[in-house]
């Protein structure tokens, strides 16, 4: 599972700028507001800016180190700590920074330590910024900042919406408004601020299952119960008068395939689990409608989406593809089995049923193997999985078609954990990287996106909403479509 550095379309200006204005002289110094206890599914892998992948992690940085650009509503690359970059020649990328910022010690931000920030990323072994590698970055002034790029590259701007930045003399530290204070053994992270308008402190607790969080939300042990819930636990906190918000997500959830597997490689054998799947009815009964169809990767508006229709249940028809492929079925009904890689989180478990039984209908046999989360992780990093259910969370730059399906990219290299190898693939996530404009770069995505509609390396499953559950005492939190944490920033805890 990848992960890249979005940003909603709330994320003050004031993370990289300095505090507000002093208060009048004899008037009593500002209350900052409560601080907030938030439960979350999953704990952060790794909170370090260099080498963080997991959505967890990311989210925590984006309050604490965020990065040069941002996406805006529309899904295009504007301004953070960055008043803007452009692209004025297709090796050439120049940003200018707003003046005056620092990071949270005090130390100046400019151009300099960016750029130097950036070079450490590029000398970093596990850095997951590979887009970096071969760029020279130099910063002529205190507030510019230019990138030199080895080959014509369209969109990198969308690069600089993903790359945390931090301090390189300590990278603990970077310019958002708070700062992790402390990190236990169980995965829970507290981060604090300074500033009087925020949340004094925020605390991320983890716990997997959903019915805990709620029920320590009752008890008042815990403040904001944050996505990963059930549609029934949903309906349970309504009845129990907890505000409750849902907006539709970003993230995409699929069946990731390994196509070195003897019987996944077929094309037929795709085509007809793709029929087999009733995504229709796993959205309406199972996540309670709490969902929508996931036709490609980038989100519905995006520029370069394409709107691959969904293809339809029809268990007859595939049963029919896969006695064309030769998988027969056998004395225990069954044509062929394989191996389901989940995360031990109960929701996914239940769905992971659904899906077992589906394909059970059609004669693939499917053993689950639930995961602990390091494990399950680690598996899908290295490709170690037959089948898999994951989601992609704000993949929004065209060039990372290329990371996820160009055979190069295969692990440990990219992205590309499914191993497909097809060359019409590679031309066209090259051709991508390659565009000699933006329209052309949004025509080849798009044109990826449909053939890889037909090659089928996923099974896009849905687009589940982001789901936000505060205690009756907490107002003004908004969740954005992303699942950022940015929302939270306006809750008042009264």
């Amino acid at each position: 599972m990848s992960v890249k550095y979005q940003f909603a379309a709330f994320l003050l200006i004031s993370f990289v700028g300095a505090c507000v204005a002093n208060v009048a002289q004899g008037a009593s110094a500002p209350v900052p507001p409560q601080g907030l206890t938030i439960t979350v599914s999953s704990a952060p892998r790794n909170l370090n800016p260099a080498t963080t992948t997991d959505a967890a992690g990311a989210r925590l940085l984006q309050l604490t180190h965020p990065a040069l650009l941002r996406y805006n509503a529309s899904y295009q690359p504007e301004g953070l700590i960055a008043e803007a970059c452009t692209q004025p020649q297709p090796t050439r990328v120049a940003c200018t920074l707003r003046s005056g910022q620092t990071f949270l010690d005090g130390t100046p931000l400019t151009a300099a330590a960016v750029a130097k920030w950036y070079q450490t990323l590029q000398s970093t072994p596990l850095s997951p910024f590979a887009q970096l590698k071969d760029v020279s970055i130099t910063a002529p002034t205190a507030t510019e900042l230019l990138f030199q790029l080895p080959s014509p590259t369209l969109g990198f701007a969308s690069v600089l919406t993903e790359i945390p930045v931090a301090n390189s003399s300590n990278p603990a530290l970077g310019a958002g408004p708070y700062r992790v204070v402390g990190h236990d053994t169980l995965g829970a992270v507290t981060l604090a601020t300074s500033r009087t308008d925020l949340p004094a402190t925020l605390t991320f607790t983890p716990l997997s299952d959903a019915t805990t969080r709620l029920l320590k939300l009752k008890k008042g042990e815990v403040d904001v119960v944050y996505n990963d819930v059930a549609p029934q636990l949903v309906n349970w906190a309504k009845t129990q008068g907890f505000p409750v918000q849902s907006v539709a997500g970003t993230s995409y959830s699929y069946l990731g395939l390994n196509l070195q597997h003897p019987q996944l490689k077929n094309p037929l054998v795709r085509e007809a689990m793709a029929l087999a799947l009733n995504r229709t009815a796993l959205r309406k009964y199972v996540l309670g409608d709490m969902a929508e169809p996931a036709a490609t990767l980038l989100p519905p508006g995006h520029a370069a989406a394409f709107a691959a229709p969904e293809e339809p249940f029809a268990p007859f028809d595939a049963e029919n593809l896969l006695d064309d492929a030769g998988l027969l079925r056998g004395p225990d009904n069954l044509r062929f089995r394989i191996t389901l890689l989940t995360s031990t989180d109960p929701f996914s478990q239940r769905v992971s049923q659904v899906i077992q039984q589906q394909l059970e209908n059609v004669g693939i046999g499917v053993t689950l193997r639930p995961t602990e989360w390091a494990s399950f992780y680690d598996s899908v990093k290295k490709g170690q999985f037959d089948m898999v259910m994951l989601a992609w969370t704000g993949e929004l730059p065209p060039t990372f078609y290329h990371q996820a399906f160009h055979s190069s990219q295969i692990p440990p290299v990219g992205l590309n954990r499914g191993r497909l190898n097809d060359p019409q693939t590679d031309a066209l996530t090259k051709a991508i990287l390659n565009s000699p404009t933006l329209t052309a770069q949004t025509a080849a995505t798009i044109a990826v996106q449909q053939h890889l509609a037909e090659v089928r390396p996923y099974l896009p499953l849905y687009r589940r909403h982001q789901i936000l559950i505060t205690a009756p005492t907490v107002s003004g939190c908004t969740i954005p479509p992303s699942g950022a944490y940015t929302g939270l920033l306006t809750c008042r805890k009264n």
